[in-house]
């Protein structure tokens, strides 16, 4: 049975976003039949053990690598974000060389976080490695600033960490190097990774989803006289909202829709400014933050997702909502680009903001005129969906692992 360590700083479960792929990365490869000891840090370990425990997977071996308090304490300001990572790879570092000694891993995997300039400090251990899926090679453009507020500086400040972490973070280099194989999830990153020394690297999307996340039945949508367009995700400046509201202002006067924004969070305050400022009064409805058994409800009576994020390594709302049979309308940009098929949407240009505006407006216009297509797109989506679940997923890396596993790569030394 193949030995397999987990590098999965984010590991959490019945969560979404880094925590989620991390659990389901360590869940998945468990279920495959390898012995999985999976690195993590010590939040959530009640959740965590306590779900090992129901699922018996005697096979999963969670490792829980603490930092020292003062670490953990600057953790809520952003450079103490960065600090946190750094200082927990080391440690994980030290306990997985520990491990070696006693178990000797035929590879080692590491999934989150899933950005490449953080790295990982694995590498040291001289076993096959496989890097990712990753993300960080996105930057937000700078002709749409203005979306961001008073972010625009945090944008700034990130990409300034990301050229600092590249030219000095030993990891990036050596580990890139050192990997068999490095998965990037948008063309940005791949580009990075190769600029970076990695030897082979490949695509691959890292949302992923469960089998049981797809609805009974596939949902039909008769037409109706109002077009029902739905937005979910944090209210974060990179996600783009302001974006898809002054599009939708500058929809022709005749279009009946409706937008439900689900989700909160940092621009909470200008989400009524925005409907004011776009003369959207009566076309919107913002629930906040809802259970997720409500987003499933969104998801199944929508007509169309938009979704225009400036910034993201590979959005799961995407996938979610092409699981629901959606048609999506999003920008041609980082993960958007790469994991919503070209017949399963609109991806549009991102130029200036006056004409990638326009141009949204225009995709809502086509899609509201053209129920057809709304249903082609969003069966093309469906099906597109179905090829991504965990299961799938684990069964596709199922196959890197044999191929750069410590056996294999001794059977191709010593033929």
């Amino acid at each position: 049975m193949m030995k397999l360590l987990l590098s999965a700083y984010a590991c959490e479960p019945h969560r979404g976003s880094e925590p989620g792929n991390g659990w389901n990365w360590a869940v998945s490869t468990a279920r495959m039949g390898y012995e999985v000891w999976c690195l993590t840090t010590v939040e959530g370990k009640e959740k965590i053990e306590q779900e090992v425990e129901k699922l018996g997977l005697t096979n999963l071996h969670m490792v829980f690598v603490a930092v020292p308090k003062w670490v953990d304490d600057v953790y809520k300001y952003q450079p103490g974000v960065y600090l946190h990572y750094m200082v927990w790879q080391q440690n994980a570092y030290k306990a997985a060389k520990e491990l070696d000694k006693q178990v000797n891993f035929d590879l080692v995997h590491h999934v989150t976080l899933g950005s490449l300039q953080m790295s990982t400090a694995l590498w040291r251990l001289n076993k096959p490695l496989i890097f990712g899926p990753t993300g960080g090679g996105q930057e937000a453009p700078r002709a749409f600033k203005s979306y961001f507020y008073r972010w625009w500086k945090m944008e700034l400040f990130r990409t300034g960490v990301s050229k600092l972490l590249q030219a000095f973070n030993p990891n990036v280099k050596k580990a890139m190097r050192h990997a068999s194989l490095v998965l990037t999830t948008n063309e940005d990153t791949y580009n990075m990774a190769r600029a970076n020394g990695a030897l082979n690297a490949k695509m691959f999307l890292d949302t992923s989803l469960p089998e049981e996340f797809y609805p009974e039945v596939y949902p039909v949508r008769p037409p109706a006289q109002e077009l029902k367009i739905l937005w979910v995700g944090r209210l974060f400046a990179r996600k783009g909202l302001p974006l898809v509201m002054e599009a939708l202002g500058r929809v022709r006067p005749d279009v009946k829709f409706k937008l439900t924004i689900l989700g909160e969070g940092p621009m909470n305050e200008f989400v009524p400014q925005w409907i004011k400022q776009c003369n959207l009064e009566e076309k919107v409805e913002w629930k906040g933050q809802v259970p997720w058994q409500e987003v499933k409800q969104a998801y199944t009576e929508s007509d169309l997702f938009m979704f225009c994020s400036l910034r993201d390594s590979s959005a799961a709302q995407f996938l979610e909502a092409m699981a629901y049979g959606l048609p999506i309308i999003t920008l041609d940009l980082h993960g958007g680009k790469n994991l919503v098929p070209d017949n399963a949407g609109i991806k549009v240009p991102v130029t200036t903001p006056e004409q990638t505006v326009k141009a949204l407006a225009t995709a809502v216009e086509q899609l509201y005129d053209n129920p057809a297509l709304r249903e082609e797109m969003g069966r093309q989506g469906y099906t597109f969906s179905k090829t991504q679940t965990w299961t799938l997923k684990t069964q596709h890396i199922a196959g890197f692992y044999s191929k750069f596993s410590q056996p294999a790569a001794m059977e191709i030394v010593h033929p």
